[in-house]
């Protein structure tokens, strides 16, 4: 049984800083928010990523003992988001966004969390 369900976007990311830049690295608020949330309590993840989502990234996700029952993978893409920081890291400008599978998320909580 989990102790904290996270509702909330998973995403793959492009971003660019003065220091380098990466590419489909694993983003989104309940990615963030469940992995920190992980060395707390027993954490569940509700979300939606697309056929693209990469194996490695599940695999993380379930390393760090985040209960997936919530999370669906479904035909399409997963959320994209790009963006680029210059030297003041707090300022992120944003250069693409790309909704994918997020754009009709229906949040489905397994049923044996329902009451608890």
């Amino acid at each position: 049984m989990v102790e904290v369900l996270i509702v909330g976007s998973i995403g793959l990311d492009d971003i660019e800083t003065p220091f380098g830049k990466i590419i489909d690295t694993l983003g989104g608020s309940a990615i963030y928010s469940s992995v920190a949330c992980s060395f707390f309590a027993k954490t569940g993840i509700v979300g939606v990523a697309g056929t693209d989502f990469p194996k490695k990234h599940l695999d993380l996700i379930q390393r760090k003992g985040i209960d997936t029952k919530g999370l669906e993978i479904i035909e399409g893409k997963t959320f994209r988001w790009s963006g680029k920081y210059e030297f003041d890291l707090n300022v992120a400008k944003t250069l693409k966004t790309e909704l994918n599978v997020i754009e009709n998320f229906d949040p489905k909580i397994p049923e044996e969390y329902k009451n608890a």
